[in-house]
């Protein structure tokens, strides 16, 4: 028996408030369903906090935004060269009672298949792709957190990493997070800022489990495994950037065709995403929900700095400038007096 079409309601990244109809397939888990747009066909994928689910663990929610907030920052550097690599937002819903974001479907299947069966070729192509990922989320400014082997996703030609629930600003303070053997000991231990380098050793650490078929608690031996030898160093205290592993591997910076740049229409809607928040969090004020913060990449998932320029209101902006202009006007006259 086919699926009967529903509407659906969310705003587009761009702010702007739509509805497509579409055929949905049974909840995969309480968290996430796959969806088929009825006019193209599109396949998409849903995810959401369950009402249930929502009020014992309210950090869902937190999460939930996060991924959004990625998804919209990642659209505003890369705007119309979006990588496959990556997974693209193409909506959400924060006001509704169970808040959802959409994105673009599910390319692949999780590494965990592929364990120590791939060919050379591929064992080339999946490193090429992986790091093609990382090396654009750097570009972005963007530290994933949670590479492992369940958010790394591979089709035969090109890896999707998925999941950026969790991720974060590079530069902002490091939390506690991940488990070994894919989180790097510095991630593990919360010490110092989140860094590319935290991606460098999970991306590492999911090749080696892949292309081996072996497990390993630390640091795995990468001398009997030449096909990870553009690798070796990722592990280190001074591992390479992500371009460097990719040109020992003879493949191409991605970011030389893709023009990293801001989209004005996208970051308005990164406005209405953080008013959208706001009315969630607090309906009961219309007020405050409609004069919240513009977009500003921070999340309560991350509550360090992130190293983006505050806002600062009209008092905090002219009160120097005011104050330098009064001193300069008692200097004249005590001047004209004495003159």
């Amino acid at each position: 028996m086919g699926m009967e079409p529903e509407p659906l309601s969310f705003n587009t990244p761009e702010g702007d408030p739509v509805t497509w109809e579409v055929e949905a397939e049974p909840w995969h888990d309480p968290f996430e369903r796959r969806l088929t747009l009825v006019v193209q066909g599109t396949r998409l994928v849903q995810r959401r906090v369950p009402r249930a689910e929502g009020r014992d663990r309210e950090y869902l929610y937190d999460l939930l935004e996060n991924e959004a907030r990625m998804g919209a920052r990642l659209l505003t550097r890369l705007r119309g060269d979006y990588p496959p690599e990556l997974p693209r937002l193409l909506g959400y819903s924060l006001d509704a009672e169970e808040p959802f974001v959409l994105l673009s479907d599910r390319r692949g299947e999780p590494v965990t298949r592929y364990y120590g069966a791939l060919l050379i070729a591929e064992q080339r192509g999946l490193q090429v792709s992986l790091f093609r990922a990382v090396r654009i989320l750097s570009a972005c400014g963007i530290v994933h957190r949670r590479i492992d082997p369940s958010t790394v996703r591979w089709d035969g030609t090109t890896v999707q990493l998925t999941d950026l629930s969790h991720a974060t600003l590079a530069g902002t303070r490091r939390l506690r997070l991940g488990e070994a053997p894919y989180a790097s000991p510095a991630q593990r231990e919360g010490v110092g800022v989140a860094s590319t380098s935290d991606d460098l050793w999970s991306a590492g650490m999911v090749l080696y489990r892949t292309i081996t078929g072996r497990d390993v608690a630390d640091r795995p031996d990468l001398a009997a495994t030449p096909a990870l030898q553009a690798v070796h160093d990722v592990f280190s205290g001074a591992p390479p950037t992500a371009g460097e592993v990719l040109a020992r591997l003879r493949a191409p910076d991605p970011m030389q065709s893709i023009p990293v740049e801001q989209d004005l229409a996208l970051e308005e809607g990164r406005v209405a995403f953080d008013r959208a928040r706001e009315a969630r969090r607090d309906p009961s004020d219309a007020t405050a929900a409609s004069a919240a913060p513009a977009f500003d990449d921070r999340t309560r998932v991350q509550p360090a700095p992130t190293g983006d320029e505050p806002r600062r209101t009209w008092l905090t902006r002219w009160l120097p400038l005011a104050v330098l202009l009064v001193l300069l006007l008692v200097l004249w006259l005590l001047a004209s007096s004495s003159a």
